[in-house]
């Protein structure tokens, strides 16, 4: 749709990238969108795997919470399947020509096939095995993001003493993954709190980048690998995993049949891509993970991530010219995203701590709208003598908001979704939950998701709801 060129390096980011109808809004203006699922879907049942278009173009389908609880599989072909079409259109329909291609942790997988070094079909049948390899090992842990530099985060996981923990992924300058077992990932998250460094547990289903949690998958997985002649790439790709670019089949081989178990070093490759010369970034598939660690890492650059959000055709052509706008004018962001391999906040909502401006850990969750109430929880009207009204509630909130993300309070519009229509991510959400309880001095709320509140409007009832659950105290 644009007529010139514009030179850019691609991103995929990892396992927790997707969003429910990421397409819905659009895919009427980009029929291959419906072209490219389709070709995904059948090669996917052809081995065995599931049908995921439905995935992302229907905006009702399951969010990424309830696929991380029932179906991981459908989740991870969902997520490869919205990286392949983003690339697409970002090549055929957006006027962008991929410089460099850049994967973290799974989006390699993605990455390796934009580049022509696997086929579509090699991609779809590896990521149908990987799966299945990983269900097959039994594996089972957690990963933690740790709001600390990598040297630190050396020194807490060597202070815990655990041999299952393994540094996963190095992605920002104060943002680094750590997986291990479930006990030993709660461990350090506490010890690292007690240190007054923040953690927060990610929702993952599986402990990505582990060779003594993951090592039995790894080799099932690169069964697969073996049977397939990888080609040079195309286009040029560069590995975190590796350290280094992708030149040959060999390579392409060794990132495959080693992701699961080493460690991804992002920020490193940012820096690498950087000094190279490269200044604009443009995120191929759902969300802004990885141009968000990237505005927060590096000077100069310009990025674009044309499905952080469900979008219009024009909404997304929108977007994809910010890396016109260059680094100096491109529009301003909200905070970013962390990238952790898998990215979802654990179910409890944390005790709040000072809201900063870095990464937070990683991929956020999209929940439909839970029911509004008319009511508080004690079936009495919100606006019961000396309590909250929830309509002036509501209001406040929208100012709270939009001075704290930096968006016109006008569009916070009625049961607008804070993630999946304005962007703003699961944690970044926690953080303004517990800004909104301290203001209107409610109680701490441990038992709730932030992922049941995804409009202001619910916010607004929980908020009255826990005002009243006070007064009762």
């Amino acid at each position: 749709m644009q007529h010139d060129s514009l030179t850019s390096t691609f991103l995929f980011p990892g396992q927790g990238a997707y969003l429910a109808g990421v397409f819905s809004a659009c895919r009427e203006a980009f029929p291959v969108i419906a072209d490219e699922l389709s070709q995904v879907d059948e090669y996917s049942l052809r081995a065995g795997g599931p049908a995921v278009a439905s995935l992302l173009t229907d905006p009702a389908s399951p969010t990424l919470d309830r696929l991380l609880e029932n179906d991981v599989p459908a989740l991870s072909l969902a997520i490869f399947a919205s990286q392949i079409v983003a690339a697409r259109l970002c090549r055929e329909e957006f006027g962008l020509s991929p410089a460099l291609l850049v994967g973290h942790s799974f989006g390699e997988f993605a990455a390796l096939v934009v580049s022509g070094a696997l086929t579509l079909e090699e991609g779809v049948t590896l990521v149908v095995a990987r799966d299945r390899a990983l269900r097959a090992s039994g594996a089972s842990g957690g990963m933690v993001a740790v709001e600390a530099g990598f040297r630190r985060v050396e020194h807490l996981v060597a202070a815990v003493a655990d041999r299952s923990l393994s540094i996963a992924a190095d992605n920002a300058y104060d943002q680094v993954v750590v997986s291990g077992t479930t006990t030993a990932v709660a461990h350090l998250a506490a010890v690292a709190g007690a240190l007054g460094v923040k953690a927060t547990v990610l929702r993952v289903p599986y402990p990505f980048h582990n060779h003594q949690l993951l090592g039995r998958a790894n080799e099932l997985f690169a069964r697969t690998v073996t049977t397939i002649t990888p080609r040079v790439p195309r286009i040029a790709v560069h590995s975190p995993v590796l350290g280094r670019r992708v030149e040959t089949p060999g390579d392409v081989l060794e990132v495959l049949s080693s992701h699961l178990v080493r460690p991804v070093r992002f920020l490193d490759a940012l820096h690498t891509i950087r000094g190279e010369g490269e200044t604009r970034f443009a995120e191929c598939g759902a969300r802004s993970t990885l141009v968000d660690l990237a505005t927060t890492t590096l000077a100069g650059i310009s990025t674009s991530a044309p499905f952080r959000r469900r979008a219009d055709d024009t909404g997304v052509l929108a977007e994809v010219r910010a890396l016109d706008a260059g680094a100096e004018t491109a529009r301003p962001m909200p905070d970013p995203q962390p990238a952790a391999p898998a990215p979802v906040p654990a179910a409890q909502v944390p005790t709040p701590a000072p809201v900063a401006v870095t990464p937070a850990p990683a991929e956020p969750v999209v929940e439909p709208v839970p029911a509004q109430r008319a009511t508080s929880a004690s079936g009495e009207p919100a606006g019961e003598e000396g309590g909250l009204v929830e309509t002036k509630v509501l209001g406040e909130l929208k100012t709270l908001y939009a001075d704290a993300v930096g968006y016109p309070a006008d569009v916070f519009e009625d049961n607008v979704e804070l993630e999946a229509d304005l962007g703003i991510d699961s944690i970044r959400q926690t953080e303004l939950l517990q800004r909104a309880r301290k203001r209107y001095d409610v109680p701490e709320a441990d038992h709730i998701r932030i992922t049941d509140y995804t409009t202001l409007e619910s916010i607004a009832g929980l908020i009255v709801e826990l005002s009243h659950q006070g007064a009762r105290v």
